[in-house]
This record gives C-alpha cells, structure tokens and sequence, in this order.
C-alpha cells in the first residue's frame, strides 16, 4: 500500500513530471549534439551516444528522487505519511522502491532513444556499433540504467538525510561535476583519492568518458559494486536518521 502511495504521490505532481521530460530532452539534445559533432571519417561508439544520458539525464533524475523526500520535509506532509506509516522506515523504503524504477525505466529509455537517434542521424559506417544486434549497446544500456538505479537510491538516502531541497541538490550537482574532478585533479591526492570517489566508480563501470585523469583500482564490475555499497550504505544511515529524528 505504501509503495502505491507513493508511486501515486509521484506521478500526480507536476514537479517529477516536469524534471522528467527535462531529463528526456536534455539527453536527446546531447545525442543529436554527438552525431551532428561526429567528423566525416569518425565511428560513434554507444558510450558517446548516450553520454548526455549518463551525464546530465541521471543527474536529473537524482535531483527528482531527492525531492520526493525533501519536498515532503518542506510543506508538512512528511507528518501525515508517518501517521499513516507508522514504520517510517518503510516510507523510505517504499520512496526509493518507486524512484529507482522510474529512473531505472527513464534512463533505459533514454539510453535507447540515443542510441537510435544518433544511428539515424549518421551513414551506416559510422553508426555501425550502434547497431542493437551487437552487445555492446545493450552492454552501455545496461550500465547506464543500473547507474540510474543505484543512484536514486543514493539521492533519497541524502535527501532524507539532509532534508532541504536546496541542500541536497546542491550536494547532488557539486560532487559529480566540482568537487571530484577537483580532487582527482590535484596531483598526489588524485591518484589515491579519486578511486574511492563514488560517481568516478559510476563513470568507471558504466565507461563513458568524463573528467577523470587518474586509474582506477578495480574493473568496471568492481566499480559497480562500489557505488552499489556507497548508495547502500547512505540508504542505510538515512533509515536510522529518519527513524530517530523527529520530522
């Protein structure tokens, strides 16, 4: 019941709607960028197809997972779901249920729209490897839509951690696109710290160029585990702060 609530909550409201179509739109535009950038001589792999997918599109939908935990902070509401779901561990549960098959579903499809948009936009030579019969776009697909996943969950877990939503999309937005490429930048500091850096492991296992100048320490599957455990682990934290912090 709590799941329906909030899957109800999240498709009745303008706001996820509206991020929604912005991460749609935001992740074609980048993929025509691609295509129409594409040099007559150059093959177009389905990691730069669906790079705007990976790279603003996620962020998008992570900003959208936050809110429906933060945007309940802020008017009030997040007492009335807790009288109604006394367990509020389960209310955070089902919140990051919901969200991670939204963005799971959005970002698959994103990915594929990419991936097809991009092919039509380009002779048969250079979209050869984006063609769906061969792995390789399932395999980028695939990564992309798992970092989807596993990346709302990240964004509730802060969200009901932090709780103001300009805070948390601060966070969000700073420590992909600022804070990290920073850090891994800094020489002596780049190679040692920028490993445990959980969106350089998401850009690692889902191998999408990006500013990253240091190796990593484990393959791409390590890096997933990684960023599963980082996610995870904030999750975790967020259940125990919302069940003993008063809303």
């Amino acid at each position: 019941m709590t799941i329906a609530a909030e899957r109800i909550k999240l498709t009745s409201t303008r706001s996820p709607l509206w991020l929604a179509l912005a991460a749609v739109g935001i992740s074609l535009a980048l993929a025509a960028i691609q295509a129409a950038a594409a040099l007559p001589y150059s093959v177009v792999g389905p990691d730069r197809a669906v790079l705007g997918v990976a790279m603003f599109g996620v962020p998008v939908l992570m900003i959208l997972s936050a809110l429906t935990v933060t945007g309940e902070y802020r008017t009030g509401m997040i007492r009335t779901t807790f009288m109604a779901t006394p367990h509020r561990s389960r209310v955070l549960v089902a919140k990051a249920v919901v969200t991670m098959v939204f963005s799971g579903v959005l970002a698959a499809v994103m990915s594929l729209g990419s991936l097809l948009l991009v092919r039509a936009m380009l002779d048969e030579r250079q979209g050869a490897q984006l063609a769906l019969t061969g792995s390789a776009p399932w395999r980028t697909v695939g990564a992309v839509t798992l970092y989807a996943v596993l990346a709302a969950l990240l964004a509730v877990g802060l969200g009901a951690c932090v709780r103001h939503s300009a805070a948390v999309i601060a966070i969000l937005l700073l420590l992909p696109f600022v804070l990290e490429p920073l850090l891994g930048a800094i020489p002596g500091v780049g190679g040692r710290v920028g490993p445990l850096l959980p969106f350089a492991n998401a850009n690692a296992f889902t191998e999408i160029p990006w500013l990253q100048s240091f190796s990593m320490w484990w393959g791409p599957l390590g890096s997933a585990v990684y960023f599963a455990g980082v996610a995870t682990a904030t999750f975790l934290v967020a259940a125990v702060v919302v069940a003993r912090r008063d809303p």
